[in-house]
């Protein structure tokens, strides 16, 4: 199990900490090895925490960028992005 951070800032939609969180649980497909998510919101955006099961470090990495990158193709989720 590795974690990953991600930080990602907020679009043209206001959501809140749980509604980010089911975004991030329905991109997740079967083999993403997505185990928990935890989320922070902010002003600005949020910390996004994913547990994932992987092989190493950068595999996880990889895995949750690709989550992330699919929830932000949610309709919630208009604009936001992940912060550089």
């Amino acid at each position: 199990m590795h974690i990953v951070s991600l930080r990602l800032l907020r679009g043209t939609t206001v959501i809140d900490y749980r509604q980010l969180r089911r975004a991030v649980y329905r991109a997740a497909g079967p083999g993403d090895g997505l185990e928990h998510v935890y989320v922070q919101d902010d002003f600005e955006g949020a910390d996004v925490v994913l547990f994932v099961c992987a092989a190493n470090g950068r595999r996880a990495a990889a895995l949750a960028e690709r989550i992330v990158h699919r929830s932000l193709a949610d309709d919630e989720l208009l604009g936001w992005q992940v912060a550089a």
